[in-house]
């Protein structure tokens, strides 16, 4: 039996990352064809979404298209979906209003805001609230680690032709910027720099740089000022959209070292089973949900974590995870499953099964 699963995102890399995840996450153990339909959507006034959450909330068909009207987004699948998975305030209301409205079962990442549980059927954190009320207790599925869209064996592929034509082993870099508590200053990108040619001296490797959205201009240009063909094979500068992905230094590269401002970065990372070395500036005022999931990450032996400061002192270790990332992933499939068997479809009023799509501004 075929499965469709929308994924709505807001255009961010780490939300769309997520989202993508849980839906892999969901077609790995179906049984039969599962299809993967990912659209971007945006309110046209991100100013209403606290009154979109309000309406969507209603279960009404006039609150359904009050709310789908408020959107601009790619057109939506001619097929309706058997579940929508979303990450992002941009698309919480959005994901609930075509759940109700096509009647199916829905997939919330991160904060489900001030929404009703029985708006959602499932809710994917990090952690369990333990002051949430008992339906909403009821409808977390806490998942320890961050999903995203890493295809380790596509990736691997994707990095081939990196790993032939190396000298050296081949180690990535991948940078982010301002962020999650993480704030850097000129100094610290030339600390990097200065750590990554001295590692790649004293351990004969090569670098795979790639810089990202956050970073700046003036990362990517510090950076390479301590790189040469000598100790760096190949680079990616962000320079916008169009701007080559970092799938194949993931598949190349045999150690990972991420900043850690990117929860999203890290478990792209982390999803190769590979070592990975999180690293941080000097100013760095990590709290909440974000530093209790890279504490777990670390405790896990899935992530060691580095001051860039100390990084030239860098020496590798053996990788030798308590819990596999895969492992945490099957614990993961087998309780959202099991949520997810238990929920009934969200109801629309008044509608009939499998209603014709909402009108939704194309983007």
């Amino acid at each position: 039996m075929s499965q469709h699963i929308l994924v709505l995102h807001d255009g961010k890399p780490g939300h769309f990352s997520q989202a993508q995840g849980v839906a892999r996450l969901l077609a790995r153990g179906h049984r039969g064809d599962t299809q993967i339909r990912a659209i971007r959507a945006r309110p046209k006034l991100k100013l209403l979404n606290r009154l979109l959450r309000l309406l969507a909330a209603m279960n009404q068909p006039w609150a359904q298209r009050l709310v789908s009207i408020a959107y601009r987004c790619d057109e939506l699948p001619d097929i309706a979906p058997d579940i929508v998975v979303s990450f992002g305030g941009n698309v919480l209301a959005l994901n609930v209003a075509l759940s109700q409205h096509w009647r199916c079962r829905n997939v919330v990442i991160g904060n489900c805001y001030s929404l009703p549980a029985n708006a959602v059927s499932a809710n994917v954190t990090a952690f369990p609230t333990a002051s949430a009320s008992s339906a909403w207790q009821q409808c977390n599925v806490s998942s320890r680690v961050a999903l995203c869209k890493t295809d380790a064996e596509q990736n691997t592929r994707a990095g081939s032709l990196l790993s032939e034509q190396a000298e050296r082993p081949l180690w990535a870099m991948l940078v982010g910027g301002d962020g999650s508590g993480l704030r850097y200053q000129e100094s610290d990108w030339h600390q990097l720099g200065q750590a990554m040619a001295a590692v790649a001296t004293r351990h004969g490797i090569q670098w795979l740089l790639t810089t990202s959205r956050r970073s700046g201009q003036q990362a990517g240009e510090i950076l390479g000022s301590y790189l040469d063909e000598q100790n760096c094979l190949s680079s990616i500068v962000y320079q916008g959209a169009s701007s080559p992905n970092a799938d194949a230094y993931l598949g190349a590269a045999e150690r990972i070292f991420c900043t850690e401002d990117s929860l999203s970065m890290v478990s792209e990372a982390v999803a190769m089973h590979k070592p990975v070395i999180g690293l941080r500036p000097a100013n760095s005022v990590i709290r909440g949900s974000h530093l209790r999931s890279l504490l777990y990450l670390q405790s896990q032996g899935l992530v060691e974590r580095w001051a860039i400061a100390d990084l030239e002192l860098y020496q590798p270790s053996a990788f030798m995870p308590l819990r596999s990332y895969e492992q945490h992933l099957d614990s993961l499939y087998q309780r959202l499953q099991a949520r997810l068997a238990n929920t009934e479809p969200v109801e629309g009023e008044a509608l009939p099964a499998r209603p014709a799509m909402p009108e939704v501004a194309a983007r």
